[in-house]
This record gives structure tokens, C-alpha cells and sequence, in this order.
């Protein structure tokens, strides 16, 4: 994962951040959200299962549904088998 920008609020403090992440990372991001339930999310943050639904759907919705028939499944399966 690479930091490629930080948009900072109007007291200095980070309110955007835009990451490069490498295929493999972010099916690593999306398993580890998705194995999650909601108590779990919030129980790591106030919110947090807005938050985590708001990312896996990002990923799932947005690159894996597009590109693997069986979404997140399939991106690992065609990890696995990768030589």
C-alpha cells in the first residue's frame, strides 16, 4: 500500500487519504472486512460497521463483482492459483 495524497481538514488534520493498493492487498482488506460482523466493527470503532460496509462494498462492488464471477471468492481463488 502506498500513500498517494493527504487532504487535510481546515485545523490541519487529515479528512481524505487516497491509497494505491496492490490487487493482493485489497483482497486481503475486503476478506478481513467481510469476515467481520457488525458488533466486531464497531467494537474496533465507534461506527465502524458503517465504515467497514462502506470499504468491502467499495472493493466488492466496485472492483471484484466486475472482474471475478464469484466477486471476492473469485479473486482469491485465482490467487491461489497463480504459480
Amino acid at each position: 500500500m502506498k500513500v498517494k495524497r493527504i487532504d487535510l481538514d481546515d485545523e490541519g488534520m487529515p479528512e481524505c487519504v487516497l491509497v494505491k493498493l496492490s490487487h493482493d492487498e485489497a483482497v486481503y482488506l475486503a476478506l478481513l472486512i467481510g469476515k467481520q460482523n457488525g458488533n466486531d466493527m464497531n467494537g474496533v470503532m465507534p461506527g465502524g460497521s458503517l465504515q467497514g460496509g462502506a470499504i468491502y462494498e467499495g472493493l466488492a462492488g466496485g472492483l471484484f463483482n466486475r472482474f471475478y464471477e464469484d466477486g471476492v471468492d473469485g479473486a482469491v481463488t485465482a490467487m491461489r492459483a497463480r504459480p
